[in-house]
């Protein structure tokens, strides 16, 4: 009876609702100044790194005529194929470089935003020797250091999609709190 009625004169601590305001500061940095910076590699036909890397399938260089360059002159990816692409005409290391430049280890993998009537994309470890080509998903992803860097390619699924041009947005994730089934 003691104990109860001290808790009580105490208090519980509960309440119902709660508001309060507080300032959050936050700096936008472009890809390659961020905590997981994003490097395009290789020419700069195949991408640009203004605040946002952006790549193209195929390359200026590739649908362009010229000395030095594609004289075939191709106009896109074929249908129903799987391509890979690791480096850019000039033979790059990989065609994005992803660093951990935060404070802790963590995950990395990509997903596509836009589905269905669409071509895939993926990203994969281009030094990777395992059995799953290398794709960096959800399920498999790579885990980075900090300091760490990985070199990526792209891995592009026409199979079901239209003869069409696409935009399409792959989101790269990094994730210290991952974990996968």
């Amino acid at each position: 009876t003691i104990a109860a009625g001290s808790a009580a004169a105490v208090g519980s601590g509960a309440f119902t609702s709660v508001e309060a305001d507080r300032t959050i500061s936050a700096e936008v940095a472009q890809d390659s100044d961020a905590f997981l910076e994003l490097d395009a590699l290789g020419a700069t036909e195949r991408s640009s790194a203004a605040d946002q890397v952006e790549f193209e399938f195929p390359s200026l260089a590739e649908q362009t005529e010229g000395e030095g360059v594609n004289e075939q002159n191709p106009q896109g990816l074929g249908s129903d194929s799987v391509y890979r692409f690791e480096s850019d005409v000039e033979g790059s290391d990989g065609l994005l470089e992803i660093t951990n430049s935060g404070t802790q280890p963590v995950d990395v993998f990509a997903e596509q935003q836009t589905t269905g009537d669409v071509p895939k994309v993926d990203i994969f470890d281009i030094d990777s020797e395992d059995e799953s080509d290398g794709l960096l998903t959800a399920d498999d992803p790579a885990n980075l250091e900090v300091g760490d860097e990985l070199h990526v390619g792209f891995q592009i699924d026409t199979f079901g999609v239209d003869v069409a041009s696409y935009e399409i947005v792959l989101t790269i994730i990094a994730d210290a709190d991952h974990e996968t089934d």
